[in-house]
């Protein structure tokens, strides 16, 4: 697709009206043409404490297609001068959500950052908001968690507070997520490459190895862990986490051969 830069007038305006109407695709290039500018609206934060540049990202693809919804194509006002100010309104609310002095589990955090990044997923590819059930599709997540991690972006106090009878006593809703275990060598190769990139190197392990990530990470279907992975393979935890080991080595061997082709 043809960067912002490039785009003519006319190109632009069809494609924000396009975009506007629902087209995927239009979407998508709408996206692919104007994100050298979100990225450099994002330098501005990449200093910021405990906020990534990803998670900005993601934001900013999130403020640029609502502000496709709300563009008015007749006006002569060229789409980015109005659309920056959504998407970097998007990036300034992110940092001052994670900035906030609150402290959240490892598990509450990783939850809500599954949730961001289903969320701007099905922006980037829908052009709307998704619903509590499509974003419960894409997390593994009960609706009940995805509800409560929504709210947790108003609120970061509630993940922390207890819940009452009918759950664990003196459980907190953190305590109820999904426990991610996701170790941070496979955090950098969510990083540095695309995730059907992710996929597709994952052909490269053998068949058990293969099984264990992407049962373990949730790479297209709910995240479980490495004491069900063991059992389902008939070994203990400790193996399914050696099977693991050994295969996030392969990924990164695969990684650093293609950073070095680019």
């Amino acid at each position: 697709m043809t960067s912002a830069a490039r785009l003519t007038p006319l190109q632009e305006r069809d494609l924000v009206i396009a975009a506007e109407a629902g087209d995927r695709r239009a979407c998508a290039d709408l996206v692919d043409a104007f994100l050298p500018e979100i990225a450099g609206l994002a330098n501005a934060y990449r200093h910021t404490p405990g906020v990534e540049r990803r998670e900005l990202l993601q934001e900013g693809v999130a403020g640029l297609l609502f502000a496709a919804r709300r563009f008015d194509p007749a006006l002569e006002t060229p789409f980015w001068a109005y659309a920056s100010f959504w998407v970097r309104k998007a990036m300034q609310e992110l940092v001052a959500e994670l900035s906030r002095p609150v402290a959240l589990s490892d598990r509450a955090v990783r939850g809500l950052a599954a949730v961001r990044a289903a969320r701007a997923d099905h922006l980037r590819e829908h052009g709307v908001e998704p619903t509590p059930d499509q974003l419960s599709g894409s997390t593994g997540l009960r609706r009940q968690q995805v509800e409560q991690l929504q709210a947790a972006e108003r609120s970061p106090r509630s993940l922390e507070e207890r819940l009452g009878r009918g759950d664990e006593p003196g459980a907190t809703v953190a305590d109820q997520l999904p426990d991610p275990r996701a170790e941070l060598a496979f955090d950098v190769v969510l990083d540095d490459i695309e995730i059907r990139e992710v996929h597709a190197l994952a052909e490269r392990l053998d068949e058990r190895e293969r099984y264990v990530i992407r049962a373990h990470y949730g790479l297209g279907e709910p995240a479980r862990s490495l004491r069900e992975i063991g059992a389902s393979l008939g070994v203990t935890a400790e193996r399914a986490r050696q099977i693991e080991a050994g295969g996030l080595g392969k990924l990164r061997a695969s990684l650093t051969r293609s950073a070095r082709v680019r």
